[in-house]
């Protein structure tokens, strides 16, 4: 039978550009190395739970670790990842955040990546690997990214 573990997180990191409309978002998005696992494709901040750790603190230090950034606001994105790792024949619940960062705060990549970009909600769609991903886009650029007083329900810091 299957172990349940939820030692994941996902951070969906999003900047507004000034004298853009409130809906002209971008998602960041980091290209993993082509030597490691998942080599050459396209991913939002994805990182462990270390022991003892809130899965809020570690959507905060992980995306540090992995780009250099700190939120400006940090937002439960009301999603949970799920999906079965056949190596370790466990079914992983990931809680999902947005994180919304400074219009021109600069990226720093971790040694796990070789790229990054910044997306419109159709390219960051299109450029990301699993179902799951897609639809946490749409619904943090729904909900959370153009702001609003829903937007405010969800808001951590």
């Amino acid at each position: 039978m299957p172990r349940i573990v939820s030692d994941l997180v996902d951070v969906y990191v999003f900047r507004r550009l000034p004298q853009r409309p409130s809906y002209d978002v971008q998602f960041l998005l980091l290209r993993r190395r082509a030597d490691g696992p998942l080599g050459g494709t396209w991913h939002a901040v994805h990182g462990r739970i270390l022991p003892e750790e809130r899965a809020v603190d570690a959507a905060v230090r992980e995306l540090l670790e992995q780009t250099g950034l700190v939120p400006q606001r940090l937002y439960s994105a009301d999603y949970v990842s799920q999906f079965y790792d056949h190596a370790s024949d466990a079914i992983v619940l990931a809680p999902a955040f947005a994180a919304l960062v400074e219009s021109r705060a600069a990226v720093r990549l971790s040694p796990a990546h070789d790229d990054f970009a910044w997306c419109d909600l159709e390219e960051a769609v299109a450029r990301l690997l699993w179902t799951s991903q897609r639809w946490a886009v749409r619904h943090i650029h729904a909900v959370i990214a153009c702001g609003g007083e829903e937007a405010e329900y969800y808001a951590l810091t």
